[in-house]
């Protein structure tokens, strides 16, 4: 019997190693069977009632985030612990109470160990199902991380937030808790605002003291303010210490998802109908509908990132954001809205989605084996002040270079740039784009219609813009920011800027450093033409205050210029010493200039006149004394000019 499988009818898709029907008859005579073998998806079974609604983890959708192959290689989120930073957490829920650690809850809103949202508010007990929900309990759905433990740390409330409120809630228990799962930020669609002095502070603490010295991962979403947004403008999820994620819908970007230099990754966040996130609510229930956004998109990653850490709980703060970016991909992504390109280090990124969608069965693969990243070094340029304004709607430019003499950063990781600006009007038409040495174009502002209806009058703006669109690129060469106004609707003025890096010697890849040889060809095209001009005096190797070495000043009486007098100075060093002329001006004539002889180089001429003077003075007074001697003294008319120059002292 001799069998061919038909894999347009048994997999939806042809392969392109088929062997076709006329190749049959050249199989050897004892072949009975034909088939092309395939790899496949195959799900873990589960009781809990609305499995069939979870198309995220189901293996119903494409392209999927592997997180059913990373639960089958044994990796279910146990041992790592996740703080709920959000408005609540219902702990006794029956689909999360065997994974809620009560020990470690707290409420900073009341002030209290009970983070219970009052009636109505679910949002933070949604977010915990996607991450926590348990398996096979029979009960609503399955959590990313079921096995993982949660803290519920409620945070908002109906009143406002305080610096302090804020930092002690992302520092709380920091040596208990891996991860912080947060879901809320700044209003949507304008503004430029960003966490206080204290809660600065208190992220930065976070991950070099966090984890007991590993650091803590903060997830931040990403925001739904759509192509009316960019989340360059949101100070926590552009903060370097940040994983800041976002939303994609099948094939593309989620239709709320903005426009996202700082967003590392993305991972399914709901979209409209049929595609809704099904997860736990208040009251013991499971919610469908309305459930989407970058706040869904977040837990889920937190789920993933739990995966890793099973699989290696050595793993850094940095080493996740590294594992991130190696896994996340752009697979099946095809719309042109994303705007998708390759990186000078070859990593292709999305201007939305950053490296694209997570997956969590590579992640836990590379988790495994991961070395530790080198150290993280920074490097901050000298600020430029180009004052530069736009015409019309044309993007004005400045460069910033990175010489090759630099050697403490040749693998990048984060790139913030401290911008100062002003517009005419309409500050939300602002356009800001960095382009690196290779090329790689970043979209760091763009057009923002609810803030420049906020914002119609003229202004400046002090921010710092993140990217992390440059990862693992070399950053000597030039950098260039474009600075502009959508359609020419405002006059934007560059006033400041400076560059930071952040990022290792060696790249953390390889773990092979990178050098630049101590002798090597020039390349002329790295050459400019400058003009110089040499000094042959020898230049100092330290400075010292100048010492006076004389306090006599002379007065040059000449009704033509301004009168000057003059100190001596000397520097001196172990090489050298060196003397110049320090000119005072004490009385100005109404009639002539400065003459071009004042100056220490014609110092010479100036001492021959005053020499001259005082031999033309002795032979006058050799002159009179003959003439007293001989008799013949003659009077002197009081109105004679001494040409005896007045000495004074300093």
């Amino acid at each position: 019997m001799l069998w061919l499988r038909n894999f347009d009818e048994e997999f939806q898709y042809a392969h392109l190693n088929t062997i076709s029907i006329g190749d049959i008859s050249k199989l050897h005579k004892i072949v009975e069977f034909v088939q092309q073998e395939v790899r496949q998806s195959r799900v873990l079974k589960t009781a809990d009632p609305e499995w069939y609604k979870q198309w995220h983890l189901n293996g119903e959708i494409s392209p999927s985030m592997q997180i059913n192959e990373a639960w089958n290689s044994g990796y279910t989120g146990r041992g790592i612990k996740i703080a709920i930073v959000d408005d609540g957490l219902q702990t006794d829920h029956v689909d999360l109470v065997s994974n809620v650690d009560t020990v470690n809850d707290y409420d900073y809103v009341d002030d209290d160990n009970n983070p219970m949202p009052p009636y109505g508010s679910s949002h933070g007990t949604q977010v915990a199902g996607l991450i926590a929900a348990e398996k096979d309990n029979n009960e609503c759905i399955v959590g990313v991380a079921h096995q993982s433990s949660i803290v519920g740390v409620r945070l908002l409330g109906n009143r406002g937030l305080t610096d302090s409120e804020e930092a002690q809630a992302l520092n709380h228990h920091i040596n208990e808790i891996d991860i912080y799962s947060n879901s809320w930020g700044p209003p949507d669609g304008y503004g430029f605002y960003g966490p206080g002095t204290l809660t600065k502070e208190a992220l930065k603490a976070g991950v070099q003291n966090g984890r007991n010295g590993k650091g803590v991962i903060f997830i931040f979403a990403s925001g739904n303010g759509m192509t009316r947004d960019n989340c360059n403008g949101d100070g926590y999820v552009n903060s370097m210490y940040t994983v800041a994620i976002t939303s994609v819908q099948q094939g593309e970007n989620a239709w709320y998802s903005e426009v996202c230099a700082p967003a590392l990754a993305a991972t399914y966040g709901g979209s409209e109908e049929d595609r809704y996130l099904t997860t736990t609510t208040t009251t013991d229930e499971c919610k469908t509908n309305g459930t989407q956004g970058t706040s869904f998109s977040a837990p889920i990653a937190s789920g993933i990132i739990a995966l890793a850490l099973q699989a290696n709980p050595y793993l850094t703060w940095r080493d996740v954001q590294h594992l991130i970016v190696l896994t996340s991909s752009r697979k099946g992504f095809n719309d042109t809205y994303s705007d998708w390109s390759v990186n000078g280090a070859n990593k292709e990124f999305s201007q939305v989605l950053g490296y694209g969608l997570m997956d969590a069965e590579a992640m836990v693969k590379k988790a495994k084996t991961w070395a530790t990243v080198p150290v993280q070094h920074t490097f901050t340029t000298r600020t430029s002040f180009p004052f530069i304004s736009t015409i019309s709607d044309m993007l004005s430019s400045d460069t910033i270079n990175v010489p090759r003499s630099n050697r403490l950063i040749r693998s990048l990781e984060q790139v913030t740039v401290r911008i100062r600006f002003s517009y005419s009007k309409f500050r939300g038409a602002t356009e800001i784009y960095l382009v690196s040495p290779s090329g790689t174009k970043s979209n760091l502002l763009h057009f923002r219609i609810d803030d420049a209806l906020k914002h119609k009058r003229r202004g400046s703006l002090t921010w710092t813009f993140m990217s992390v669109h440059f990862w693992w690129e070399n950053p000597v060469g030039t950098w260039r920011l474009k600075v502009g106004s959508y359609k020419g609707y405002s006059v934007v003025t560059l006033f400041s800027w400076s560059l930071t890096f952040y990022g290792t010697s060696i790249n953390p890849l390889t773990q092979k450093r990178t050098t630049v040889p101590t002798t090597r060809s020039i390349n002329t095209s790295d050459l400019k033409s400058v003009s110089t001009t040499t000094n042959t005096t020898s230049i100092p190797t330290t400075f010292t205050e100048p010492t006076l070495t004389s306090k006599t000043a002379y007065i040059l009486t000449d009704t033509k210029f301004d009168v000057l007098s003059t100190e001596t100075a000397t520097i001196a060093d172990s090489t050298t010493t060196d003397s110049f002329s320090l000119y005072t001006k004490l009385t100005t004539s109404t009639t002539g200039s400065e003459p071009s002889y004042f100056s220490s180089a014609n110092k010479p001429v100036i001492i021959g006149g005053v020499v001259a003077g005082v031999i033309l003075i002795g032979a006058f007074i050799v002159f009179i004394s003959c003439k007293i001697i001989a008799g013949r003294v003659k009077a002197v008319d009081s109105t004679t000019t001494s040409t005896t120059p007045a000495v004074f002292t300093v």
